[in-house]
């Protein structure tokens, strides 16, 4: 019997707190876990959270830590223990979901690359799953020598699917997904993270108002070639509230991530997620002075290093929350071009049928 599974990848620096939690940690909170045979989840926290293995001194610890947030050590590691446990739980005809705010949106994205450029290890071959890091996570143009190992890799050591090495991701949901690896660390290029064309469906909630160099949003794009191969929706919207307005944590008012909560799980629901009704009902029930919740405003040193204006392009989705906002502050609607498209005009309502 087919299943879900399901992999939450948590932003720099975050994980499960007794306040101010993220939609990833929401999310999993919501998740319908009572019968395995149905859907099993992962959690993984943010770069920056948890020292490396062998850090063994408080020091040393910190310092891990710390070159985590800074330049993003513990990305490829976290990609590792994440194709590891589907690896050893996938079995042909599951459906993967995968989410992820922040930097953990850019491993959601490398997760799927990976998927995408060299299939899943046959069982047995937790050994390898460094290698296959390795072989994918080259910050490069890629040359044909390049392409010509990773073939050779898959063919040698994956499990093909259908006939073919590639797995599909049935959906994605990201929050304000960046691809700078850490704050001194701003660039990477790894392979498919950016059309990521083996995702059926992905939704990506992209912050307006951030502004903070390191954070730049990384946008998903569709190269013609992917549009008549692969048959997928992709739906970017852009939301009012900074980085983390968007993707949460911030306690005393959370309001505008909620909006962006919902629309990533509905979406997902949408694709088959299971999710406890109450906690959905409970978590997602808006009314439409949300739209209006408060953006919040980051120290002036990020403005003196990394300023860095976010401008919503033209005939971009933006969701509908913003619309709602414009209407009641003329300055805001200065950030919105006239020609974009509105979407979710049905943000307010709570579904009445919830799988679980």
């Amino acid at each position: 019997m087919a299943r879900n599974i399901v992999l939450c990848f948590d932003g720099t620096g975050l994980q499960l707190t007794a306040r101010g939690s993220s939609n990833v940690v929401l999310l999993y909170e919501m998740l319908d876990l009572g019968d395995p045979a149905r859907q099993i989840a992962y959690y993984d926290p943010g770069v920056g959270t948890i020292a490396a293995p062998g850090a063994w001194t408080p020091l040393a610890r910190r310092l891990s830590r710390l070159f985590g947030l800074a330049f993003g050590v513990g990305l490829k590691d976290n990609l590792a223990e994440a194709y590891t446990y589907l690896m050893r739980h996938y079995e042909p005809g599951d459906r993967v979901f995968l989410f992820g705010f922040s930097r953990g949106a850019y491993t959601a994205r490398a997760l799927a690359g990976l998927l995408k450029a060299a299939g899943l290890l046959r069982p047995g071959a937790e050994n390898l799953v460094p290698y296959a890091v390795r072989v994918y996570t080259k910050n490069r143009t890629w040359s044909p020598d390049d392409w010509a190992q990773l073939h050779r890799f898959a063919r040698a050591f994956s499990e093909p699917v259908d006939g073919r090495y590639g797995i599909p991701v049935t959906y994605m949901g990201l929050w304000d997904s960046v691809k700078a690896a850490g704050v001194l660390r701003w660039d990477m290029r790894w392979l498919y993270t950016r059309q990521i064309p083996n995702v059926r469906r992905v939704r990506h909630a992209v912050s307006i108002d951030e502004w903070r160099g390191p954070f730049a949003e990384y946008l998903i794009t569709t190269p013609p070639e992917c549009e008549s191969r692969v048959p997928r929706v992709v739906e970017e919207a852009w939301f009012a509230g900074v980085h983390s307005d968007v993707g949460g944590t911030f306690e005393d008012d959370a309001a505008l991530s909620t909006i962006a909560l919902k629309w990533i799980v509905d979406g997902a629901v949408d694709s088959g997620l299971l999710v406890k009704p109450r906690v959905y009902v409970k978590t997602l029930t808006l009314t439409r002075a949300d739209a209006l919740g408060k953006i919040h405003r980051l120290g002036w040193a990020w403005t003196l290093l990394t300023y860095r204006r976010r401008r919503v392009p033209p005939r971009a989705r933006v969701h509908d929350s913003v619309r709602a906002r414009t209407a009641c502050d003329s300055g805001y609607a200065r950030r919105v071009p006239p020609d974009v498209v509105w979407v979710d005009d049905d943000w307010l309502t709570v579904r009445a049928t919830i799988p679980g």
